[in-house]
This record gives C-alpha cells, sequence and structure tokens, in this order.
C-alpha cells in the first residue's frame, strides 16, 4: 500500500469516503480510517465528533452550578491540565497512555490532589459517553493509574490517636471532636452555634472561609453539603458545655484564619505532650477518619453521604474511606465463617443464660 504524502503542519492524511483522518504518522492515520471503515462496515454507531477542549468548556459551565467559586476553580485548574495535553483530540480519541502523560503534569502534588482529578476525570469522560462523545472511559484502565502522590495526605487516624483526642481536654477538642466524631469540615465546624443543634440533630447550614484572614460566614460547599447529622452520644457534654460557637475567637467572635492555626498548633503540642511523642494532625483528617470508621462499623455507603453531604458515593470510595487494617480481618474472618461462628456461640450462650435464670 502506497504511504501518504506528509503535510506542511508534519501531519499524514488518509481518506475513506470523503472523511479525513489524521495521523503524526503514516501508519496512525490509516489505522483511524480503518478503524472507521470497520464500523461502517459492521453497523457501529459513530460517535458524535467533539474535542475535549470543546467538551471541558460545555462540562465546566454545568458543573458550575451549586458549588462554591474555589471549588469550582480546583475544577477548572485540574481540567487545564488535562486540555494541555490532549485538548486538540476528540474526546473519543483520548486514549489510557494519554492520560498517563496529564499525570506528568502533576508531579511533586500531593496524592489528596492526585485523588481529586481522578475523580473530577472519571466523571468527566462519564459525562462524555453518556452524551455520545466516546464509548469508554480511559481514566478508568488499568494503564492510566496515576503515580503516588507527595506524603501529607489525609489519612484515617491510629486508634491511639482517636484515643488521645477524645480524653484530651483543650479549648480546640469540642471542635475536633465534631470534626472527628460528626464528619463535619474545619469551616462547618467554626460556623457552628449551639442553636444550630436541636432535636437530637446537628443542622449544617453554614461554613467559615478565610478571606485575607478573616472569617467569612456564608453558605456551605455545594448544595447537597447542607445535611443534618445525628448528635452521637460520644458529642453530648460537648454541647452540653457550648456557649455559643465551638471555637469562639476573643469576644466569642469567629476566628480568624491566624486564629484558629495558633489554636491548632497549641492543641498538637498539648496532645504531643500527653502522648510522648509528636502528634501532627490536620483538621480534614479528622473528616476522613468519621467516614472510615463508619465504613469499618459497615454503615451503609448511602448514610454516609448524607451525613458528609456528598452527591456520589465515589467522593467516599475514592478520597475518604480508608480500609484498615482491623476491617480487612474481619472480611477474612468472614470469608473463613469464623464470625458467623462465634456469633452462633455467643447466641447460644446467652440462650443458657437466660434459660437458667427462669
Amino acid at each position: 500500500m502506497a504511504k501518504n504524502k506528509q503535510r506542511a503542519d508534519g501531519l499524514y492524511r488518509a481518506w475513506y469516503k470523503g472523511k479525513q483522518f489524521y495521523g503524526k504518522t503514516d501508519a496512525e492515520a490509516k489505522a483511524k480510517r480503518d478503524a472507521y471503515k470497520y464500523e461502517c462496515e459492521h453497523g457501529i454507531e459513530q460517535q458524535t465528533p467533539m474535542v475535549v477542549f470543546d467538551l471541558v468548556s460545555d462540562w465546566l459551565k454545568i458543573s458550575k452550578v451549586g458549588i462554591q467559586k474555589s471549588t469550582y476553580n480546583q475544577y477548572v485548574a485540574c481540567m487545564q491540565k488535562l486540555t494541555d495535553t490532549v485538548g486538540d483530540k476528540l474526546v473519543s480519541a483520548v486514549t489510557p497512555a494519554d492520560i498517563k502523560r496529564v499525570w506528568l503534569l502533576y508531579d511533586g502534588l500531593s496524592q489528596s490532589y492526585i485523588n481529586k482529578a481522578v475523580f473530577l476525570y472519571k466523571s468527566f469522560f462519564q459525562y462524555a459517553i453518556e452524551n455520545g462523545y466516546c464509548r469508554s472511559n480511559p481514566v478508568i484502565a488499568p494503564s492510566a493509574k496515576p503515580h503516588k502522590g507527595t506524603k501529607g495526605t489525609h489519612r484515617a487516624l491510629e486508634p491511639w490517636e482517636i484515643e488521645l483526642i477524645e480524653n484530651t481536654p483543650h479549648r480546640c477538642q469540642p471542635a475536633a471532636m465534631f470534626m472527628l466524631k460528626a464528619g463535619l469540615r474545619r469551616g462547618e465546624a467554626l460556623a457552628l452555634k449551639k442553636e444550630n443543634i436541636y432535636e437530637g440533630q446537628i443542622h449544617i447550614v453554614n461554613a467559615v472561609k478565610f478571606v485575607s484572614n478573616r472569617p467569612v460566614l456564608g453558605g456551605t460547599k455545594n448544595e447537597s453539603s447542607v445535611r443534618n447529622v445525628p448528635l452521637f452520644d460520644a458529642l453530648k457534654p460537648f454541647y452540653d458545655d457550648m456557649d455559643d460557637l465551638l471555637l469562639p475567637s476573643a469576644g466569642n467572635k469567629l476566628c480568624s484564619e491566624t486564629a484558629f492555626t495558633r489554636a491548632w498548633e497549641s492543641y498538637m503540642l498539648c496532645l504531643s505532650k500527653k502522648a510522648g511523642r509528636k502528634v501532627d494532625i490536620r483538621p480534614h483528617d479528622l473528616r476522613h477518619t468519621f467516614v472510615s470508621e463508619a465504613r469499618n462499623k459497615g454503615i451503609d455507603i448511602h448514610v454516609c453521604m448524607r451525613w458528609c453531604g456528598h452527591s456520589s458515593e465515589r467522593m467516599i470510595l475514592e478520597i475518604y474511606d480508608h480500609v484498615s487494617s482491623d476491617r480487612e480481618q474481619l472480611a477474612t474472618d468472614m470469608m473463613n465463617g469464623t464470625v458467623k461462628e462465634q456469633l452462633n456461640q455467643n447466641s447460644q450462650t446467652a440462650d443458657h443464660k437466660e434459660n437458667q435464670s427462669a
């Protein structure tokens, strides 16, 4: 088969029934043509042609609804990396190898940031599939898996750290407990007032964000973040001791960013002194721990979504749920049948005691 002539722009072009196919090599152009020819001959439905850059623009407009500007800006930053790499390609032509090249732009960034990008890219290509722009999601292919991010990613606390927070008095302890035991974000905890807790429920309707160090009281992160969470037993003593805010500054006002940072540093020093070793916990680690503990206890994922204010279970599964060794051991025991045997033994023992008492 004759080789096509290279164009002035460096690309090769192949034709089929008046349709043009371009590639960086003659073989690539012909491969695209042959794939199209095969689909035509076998009656396979053709995908609507759309380049990544244009679809990203449409997707961002849709995603902007109902989220805060800061969150939207994170979306834009992640999608910019995608368009920088494959923006001029057809959505249907993006391969796992292309996604792997996108991850090169994330070198040196945290695992948490990479996890968020994975979630966004999966959502974007799922949107493309549902609207007929491609047939498969290149992000989920094993060969498209990103590298590990830098240390410092959010994590679930270890049991000794949880016990430390539960039993160490400090002015930050109430806020820490509401983040740890109810899954509140830092801004939600700082905005929470005693009047927002009633009828056994924590009503989360506001959040604090910092603008040039100043605390600004506004809405929650998005619409799904407006939610009610049960006032669990572990939180009731802290609720009883509340005057107004969980962590007020001087004058019972909202904490500035500097005031919160200094209070949290003091808290870490207090915990470190009691533990006899350095303790380094970030506020958002507590929310991760809440989700992981709930999942460890078998709480349904949709209940976790409601308590945390997530609209998608993928946020729980891909970012917040950290599988513990205890949960893995429980799963092993269940597969081996030892859990069922233990439950039967406990039931038989209870029946025996009840019969004796009767």
